[in-house]
C-alpha cells in the first residue's frame, strides 16, 4: 500500500489550546468543549469501535462499507485530534501537571499513528479492513488505563480542571478586571471540565457544575441590563467551585490513605 502524505506531527502549543478552549465553551451549554476535550478517552474508544464496525461492514459486503474518501476523511480527522492531545499536553507541562500530561501525549501518539494508517491507499477491501484494524487497535491502547505512580487510572479520570484558575477567572468577572466576556468563558471551561470529569462519579458536584454553567450562559447575554442576574450566576459558579474543590480534596486523602 503506498502512503499518502500526512501533515507532521510536531510539538504541541499551549496558547492554542487555551485559544480553542475559549471557542469552544460558548454556546450549547459547552457541550464542543466537553466533547473535544472533556471526554477524550471516551471520544477514542467510540472512534475505535466505528472503525470495528467499518470492518464488519466491509467483511459482510454491505451497501455501506466504507469507500476511499471517508477513509482520508479519518485519517484527517485522526491527525487534527492528535494536534488537539498535543496542545493539551503542552497546556498541562505549562500547568505543572506531569500525569496528565502524559495522558494526552500518548493519546497524541494513538492518534498520529491511527492517521498514518488511513492515509494509506486502498487497492482492495482487504487492505482497507488491515488499515481501519490497526488504527482502532492504536486508538483502544490508548483508551486503556496507563500506569502512574498511584496506581491505574484512564485520562477521563484524571482532573482536567483548575480550580484557582476558575476562581482567578471568577474574580475578575465580580470585580471588571478586564474583559467580562472572557472572565465568563475562564470559568465556564473550568467548570465544564469538571463536570466531565464528575459525572457518574460525583453527580451532586456534576449537577451543581452545570446548572452553575446553564445560568452563566444565560447571565453573560443580559449582564449589562440585568447585573443581578449575573451576580446570581456568578454566586452559583462560586458554589460550584467550592464543591469541585471539596470532592477533589477528599478524593486526594483517600488515595493518599489507600
Amino acid at each position: 500500500m503506498a502512503l499518502t502524505p500526512t501533515p507532521a506531527l510536531t510539538g504541541g502549543d499551549a496558547s492554542a489550546a487555551r485559544y480553542r478552549r475559549n471557542l469552544l465553551v460558548t454556546g450549547n451549554g459547552g457541550r464542543m468543549l466537553t466533547e473535544t476535550i472533556g471526554r477524550p478517552v471516551l471520544r477514542a474508544r467510540q472512534t475505535a469501535q466505528t472503525y470495528r464496525a467499518a470492518v464488519q461492514d466491509i467483511e459482510n459486503n454491505r451497501c455501506n462499507a466504507p469507500g476511499r474518501r471517508w477513509l482520508r476523511m479519518q485519517s484527517a480527522v485522526c491527525h487534527h485530534r492528535a494536534r488537539i492531545a498535543a496542545d493539551e499536553e503542552a497546556l498541562a507541562v505549562e500547568n505543572n501537571q506531569p500525569a496528565q500530561a502524559a495522558r494526552w501525549s500518548a493519546l497524541a501518539a494513538a492518534y498520529a499513528r491511527a492517521a498514518r494508517h488511513l492515509a494509506h491507499t486502498v487497492p482492495n477491501a482487504g487492505a482497507a479492513v488491515a488499515m481501519l484494524t490497526a488504527a482502532a487497535i492504536a486508538l483502544e491502547k490508548a483508551a486503556l488505563p496507563l500506569p502512574d505512580q498511584t496506581g491505574q487510572a484512564p485520562l477521563s479520570s484524571i482532573p482536567m480542571f483548575r480550580i484557582d484558575t476558575g476562581r482567578q477567572a471568577l474574580a475578575a468577572a465580580r470585580t471588571g478586571d478586564g474583559p467580562l466576556a472572557k472572565a465568563i468563558n475562564g470559568v465556564e471551561i473550568e467548570l465544564l471540565l469538571f463536570a466531565s470529569w464528575a459525572e457518574g462519579q460525583h453527580e451532586t458536584g456534576y449537577h451543581a457544575a452545570r446548572q452553575a454553567v446553564r445560568a452563566l450562559d444565560r447571565a453573560r447575554k443580559t449582564a449589562e441590563e440585568d447585573p443581578q442576574a449575573l451576580a446570581a450566576a456568578l454566586h452559583l459558579a462560586e458554589q460550584a467551585l467550592d464543591a469541585a474543590e471539596a470532592i477533589t480534596t477528599r478524593d486526594d486523602e483517600e488515595h493518599t490513605v489507600h
